[in-house]
């Protein structure tokens, strides 16, 4: 019964990464054909494309690693990272963009939007093919996510061009200010909520731990 559950995790890990990388592909498309010139600085600029491409990257890692039997440590901190993530995605868009963004392809907006941030959710929270994070290690999601706010806050600061909304420097710095300081204090809550979600095993998966690749792997 294990492999075949083994088999159909992977395969689903497979398959919303390719039904992801469909919906940016064919997203990239239409704006390049509709758009004009499309400057890709600007539209690989945006968190949710950037972040969806990371958790189809680290989904399909995972399902080979799976496949494989082992268990790659760095992975497993790289997965609750892009989990992280796209869980933000789903939730500043579901919230704060949906009602002022209304999508040009409805489907592939609904893919990256929800399907990819509700399908990496349920993965980390039902599949046990990891052990517990670190809570000294809780620091990993930061990093990427600063670089990223600040890159794109000095680009509204001298460009003009933001990504969403509620970044727009013509809005006024306080108000972005609260707005990145919210998603900073939501990041971390989050964070902590799946750190602690790791130590529960989950449904599938939970008598077969992969074999560490080296002892350092287990730290």
């Amino acid at each position: 019964m294990l492999p075949r559950v083994k088999y159909t995790v992977a395969a689903l890990r497979f398959v919303v990464s390719a039904l992801m990388l469909t919906a940016v592909t064919r997203s990239f498309v239409f704006d390049a054909t509709h758009g004009g010139d499309i400057w890709p600085w600007d539209w690989f600029g945006y968190f949710t494309n950037q972040n969806n491409l990371a958790a189809g990257f680290v989904l399909s890692f995972a399902a080979v690693t799976l496949l494989q039997g082992r268990r790659r440590r760095w992975l497993e901190y790289a997965r609750g990272a892009v989990t992280v993530y796209v869980f933000i995605v789903g939730t500043v868009y579901w919230t704060l963009l949906a009602p002022v963004m209304p999508p040009e392809i409805v489907w592939t907006n609904d893919i990256v939007h929800g399907v990819m941030p509700a399908y990496a959710l349920l993965d980390w929270l039902f599949i046990g093919d990891r052990a517990p994070l670190r809570y000294s290690k809780m620091w990993v999601i930061f990093p990427y996510a600063l670089v990223w706010l600040a890159v794109t806050l000095t680009r509204g600061a001298t460009d003009g061009w933001v990504p969403y909304p509620f970044l727009d420097p013509k809005t006024g710095y306080l108000s972005v200010s609260l707005y990145c300081g919210a998603i900073v204090v939501i990041a971390a809550i989050v964070t902590a909520i799946f750190w602690v979600a790791s130590r529960w095993r989950g449904l599938v998966l939970a008598v077969q731990a992969p074999v560490p690749l080296t002892t350092a792997a287990t730290a």
